[in-house]
């Protein structure tokens, strides 16, 4: 399909010459860190089949190619005349906040309290990431150039991750079906690769047959990961992706190009051919490992079942508690700077760190407290008020097909900030996608187009 025909696509005056060459370079950039970050993504198994090579190209790209990000934010913001590209005047000072706020966490992290440089920087760089890639994603233009990469990658993603779970009947084994080993195998590890699947869920109705198929064999997978994994909080957030897919988007007033009958007819038989194939391959695994799963849903584990596991019963609360009693007074305002750490009560609960010489945790699995862990109440309630902003403007657009893809995809991985983290570079293409999202529902450039012209490049 021709560029300008995306959902995405704003009215504008065909580019120069010299504009072409800053445009190109800046997709380089873009482009190059998103590659970068599927292959630190995917290392384990890339280590597995390529040995040394991949273990060093691995090692550099995840962190060395968010240098690529602000390049690529200079090159598209000439075109926008802005280094802040298309972002409101609220979202700029946003933007601007969570990135000053950044600078001196740094800093006192690295050279007042002397930690190690790489637990600094990897502190430091998922809120660069999000913030630069708001900048992108308020500009048409990075979407129509990374539309397909990002496709592309998913696909790859799919690959890498069908192969990993080879492993799972190496580490189950038919006489006890229900054991939750999986999550000890290549594609335990590198699911993170296929963060995208929400936006390509919702935006499925949008593009090409043979993308919405993708996008629906993406969601079939990811779920029975989620189900051969044992994890419950993934399990329910494919469950709400799908309802949104299903019961809300249906609803809203969109042009669509893929008809309704064609979409759900679709969708069952790629959730029949996965079930066909589960079924011949192993059944009796995903038997057991559904068990399994509901097992631990039911909370049998906990005092009062599943109500106890939003209670201190719940390890994630248990880790928060211990996190709490840690805290002296100006941290609750000022946090503990980047790369820094709490000494838990229970020592199991730590890793050694080599530069304190202490069992101690640097992450929370309750996400949504990692500003306040690392920035205190100052970058909790900045960054968390850039996010509201977002979702205040989104839920005003929902007309627009991809403005509403874009707010349930924020609000939804807003929601469960409750039970997981994605603040680490682990975790770099949620951060990207939930970045670019956000950028698109803060854009001005997105409010001055003409409504509605709904076709994505893919």
């Amino acid at each position: 399909m021709p560029r300008g025909e995306a959902a995405w696509a704003w009215p504008m005056a065909p580019p120069r010459a010299s504009e072409r060459v800053v445009w190109g370079f800046g997709a380089v950039c873009f482009l190059g860190f998103l590659a970068a970050q599927f292959v630190s993504l995917t290392r384990v198994f890339l280590i597995d089949h390529l040995g040394g090579i991949a273990a060093y190209a691995a090692s550099q790209a995840g962190l060395l190619s968010v240098a690529l990000l602000p390049l690529a934010v200079m090159a598209y913001g000439l075109r926008a005349g802005s280094l802040l590209g298309r972002l409101t005047a609220g979202a700029r000072l946003w933007a601007a906040l969570v990135l000053a706020l950044s600078v001196p966490l740094f800093l006192y992290g690295w050279i007042e309290k002397g930690y190690q440089i790489e637990p600094v920087i990897h502190d430091f760089a998922p809120y660069v990431v999000i913030v630069l890639c708001a900048v992108l994603g308020s500009m048409s233009r990075v979407w129509e150039d990374s539309d397909r990469a990002l496709v592309a990658l998913f696909v790859a993603a799919l690959a890498i991750n069908a192969l990993g779970m080879g492993g799972m009947t190496e580490v189950v084994s038919e006489a006890q079906p229900d054991d939750r080993a999986g999550i000890g195998i290549t594609a335990y590890r590198t699911q993170g690769a296929l963060a995208f699947w929400p936006l390509l869920l919702l935006t499925a109705r949008l593009r090409r047959r043979h993308v919405a198929l993708v996008a629906f064999a993406g969601v079939c997978f990811v779920l029975a990961q989620q189900i051969l994994f044992q994890k419950r909080a993934p399990t329910l957030r494919v469950a709400l992706f799908l309802l949104v897919f299903f019961l809300v988007l249906p609803r809203l007033p969109h042009v669509r190009r893929l008809s309704e009958r064609w979409v759900r007819t679709a969708f069952a038989g790629t959730v029949l051919a996965g079930l066909l194939v589960a079924g011949t391959l192993a059944p009796w695994l995903f038997r057991g490992q559904l068990e399994g799963l509901g097992a631990r849903i039911s909370g049998e584990r906990y005092a009062g079942g599943a109500a106890g596991m939003l209670t201190y019963q719940n390890e994630r609360f248990y880790e928060v508690g211990m996190f709490v009693e840690t805290l002296e007074p100006q941290e609750w305002v000022f946090g503990r700077g980047f790369g820094g750490y709490f000494v838990p009560r229970d020592e199991e609960w730590g890793v050694w760190l080599d530069d304190v010489r202490e069992f101690g945790r640097r992450q929370l699995h309750v996400g949504g407290l990692m500003p306040f862990f690392k920035g205190g109440l100052v970058l909790a309630v900045t960054y968390y008020a850039g996010l509201l902003l977002a979702l205040a403007r989104g839920r005003r657009q929902l007309s627009d097909p991809f403005a509403a893809a874009a707010f349930f995809v924020v609000a939804l991985h807003a929601v469960f900030l409750l039970q997981e983290g994605w603040f680490v570079m682990s975790m770099s293409f949620d951060l990207t996608m939930v970045g670019l999202c956000m950028g698109y529902l803060l854009s001005t450039e997105r409010d001055a187009r003409a409504f509605p012209t709904v076709e994505v490049a893919a």
